[in-house]
C-alpha cells in the first residue's frame, strides 16, 4: 500500500502537487495554517506569464493535470509607458499573459485549485500547521522572505478591459507598475525590488499618473500589499522532504512572475514520488536555466536605468513581444559569463543546502536572506503600522 503524503501549504504549488498525487491513487493530506486558501491575497488580478517558454501556459496547466475552472483570460496587448516617451501600444500574435484573480473569492486561481483538490479526494486541514512532520512530505508554504514587494489597490471602474505597464524608477524602484482591468474591476500596483519603505509613496504617484494620463476612474479602492522571494540552492530536498513553490525559491527574479514556476514545481515534486525519480534532477532539467537567467536578467535590469526602460518599451512595441522576452530567458554564452557576477551581486539569494531544514518550521527556514522588510506571519509590516 502506498505511503500517504503530507503537503504543507495550500498555495498553487502545494495544491498542484496534491491534485496530481491524488489522481495517481495516493492518499494526500494538505496542512494550511490559514482558515482558507489565498488568505494573504486580496482578490487582485495577476498575470500568468506566457513568454518564458514556447508552450502556452494553459497547455502546461493541462499537462500538469490542472483544469482551468477559474478566471483565466488571455491578454495579447496593452500599453507601455517609459520616461520621456509617449504611450506605446503593444500587440502580440499570442497571449502575453493570462489574467487570473487571486485570493479566497469564487473564481480565483486559489479557490479553483482547492475545488479540484477536494474533488479528487484530497483532505485539506485549515487552521493547521504542524510544528514537525514525518514521512513523505512536500513543503510549499510560500515566500520565506521579501525580495520583491507589491503595493496596490483593487477597485471598481468604468474603464474598458486593459493592461498597462510602467517602467520608471520614480514609480517603482528597479521594478515596474501595472494596471489590469477586467469587466469593471481593476488592480493597480507598484512592484518594488528596492526601497520598500517608499511603497505607499510610489503607489500614490502611480495612481495620480494613471488618473491623469490614462483617464482611469477609481471607485471603492481597497489597498493591498503582497511580497515574494527568490533564491538559488543546489538542492530542493532534504531526506524525505521536497520543497516546491516560493518556499524553494522558484520565482522569476526579473519581474516576479512566479505562478508558472510554482505550479510546475508542485507537479515535478509529485512526479518524483509517483515515478520514484530524483526531484533535483527533474527541476534542474526544466527550471534551473530559467532561474539562473532570471538572476542575470535582474542584475542587468537594475543597471539599465531610464534609458534602458525606453529601449525595452520600444522593443515591446515593435511586434512579437513574446519572442523578444523568450530570448531574454533563453541560454546565451554572454549570460553564462555574467552569471558569476550576478551571483556575487545577489549572494544573499544563493542559499546553501542546510537552509532546507528537515522537519523544521523555524524562523530561519521562513526568512532566507535578502533586502527585507519586517514580516509578521505572512503579512508585511510597513513603516508606520
Amino acid at each position: 500500500m502506498r505511503e500517504p503524503i503530507s503537503v504543507i501549504g495550500a498555495g498553487p504549488a502545494g495544491l498542484t502537487a496534491a491534485i496530481v498525487l491524488a489522481r495517481h491513487g495516493y492518499r494526500v493530506r494538505v496542512y494550511e495554517k490559514e482558515p482558507d486558501v489565498g488568505h494573504r491575497l486580496h482578490g487582485d488580478f495577476q498575470g500568468l506569464e506566457n513568454w518564458s517558454s514556447e508552450q502556452d501556459v494553459v497547455a502546461l496547466l493541462k499537462d500538469c493535470g490542472i483544469e482551468t475552472n477559474f478566471l483565466c483570460v488571455p491578454y495579447s496587448g496593452g500599453t507601455v509607458y517609459a520616461p520621456a516617451l509617449p504611450p506605446l501600444q503593444v500587440q502580440s500574435s499570442r497571449p502575453i499573459f493570462y489574467l487570473v484573480q487571486r485570493g479566497a473569492l469564487r473564481g480565483t486561481l486559489d479557490v479553483g485549485l482547492k475545488e479540484q483538490a477536494l474533488s479528487t479526494g484530497v483532505e485539506i486541514l485549515f487552521n493547521n500547521r504542524p510544528d514537525r512532520f514525518s514521512g513523505h512530505t512536500i513543503f510549499a508554504t510560500g515566500p520565506r522572505g521579501v525580495h520583491v514587494l507589491a503595493v496596490g489597490i483593487t477597485f471598481l471602474t468604468a474603464k474598458e478591459n486593459s493592461a498597462v505597464a510602467l517602467f520608471d524608477d520614480h514609480l517603482a524602484p528597479k521594478g515596474y507598475a501595472y494596471l489590469l482591468v477586467h469587466e469593471g474591476r481593476g488592480t493597480l500596483a507598484t512592484v518594488l525590488f528596492r526601497d520598500y519603505a517608499k511603497g505607499d509613496e510610489c503607489l500614490e504617484r502611480v495612481t495620480k499618473f494613471l488618473e491623469g494620463i490614462a483617464g482611469i476612474d477609481i471607485r471603492d479602492p481597497k489597498r493591498f500589499c503582497s511580497f515574494g522571494n527568490f533564491f538559488l540552492s543546489p538542492t530542493r530536498k532534504h531526506h524525505h522532504v521536497l520543497y516546491a513553490g516560493e518556499s524553494a525559491g522558484f520565482q522569476d527574479f526579473l519581474w516576479g512572475f512566479g505562478m508558472r514556476y510554482a505550479i510546475r514545481s508542485g507537479y515535478l515534486a509529485a512526479k518524483s514520488f509517483i515515478e520514484n525519480t530524483d526531484y533535483d534532477a527533474l527541476w534542474k532539467g526544466e527550471l534551473k536555466q530559467l532561474l539562473e537567467t532570471a538572476l542575470v536578467n535582474r542584475y542587468l535590469f537594475e543597471r539599465i536605468g531610464h534609458t534602458g526602460y525606453r529601449f525595452l518599451a520600444r522593443k515591446f512595441a515593435r511586434g512579437n513581444p513574446c519572442g523578444f522576452l523568450r530570448r531574454q530567458y533563453g541560454y546565451s554564452f554572454a549570460k553564462q559569463l555574467l552569471l558569476p557576477i550576478a551571483r556575487m551581486r545577489f549572494k544573499e539569494n544563493i542559499a546553501s543546502p542546510d537552509l532546507l531544514h528537515r522537519n523544521c518550521l523555524c524562523e530561519q527556514c521562513r526568512g532566507i536572506g535578502g533586502d527585507r522588510v519586517p514580516v509578521q506571519g505572512n503579512r508585511i509590516k510597513m513603516p508606520g503600522q
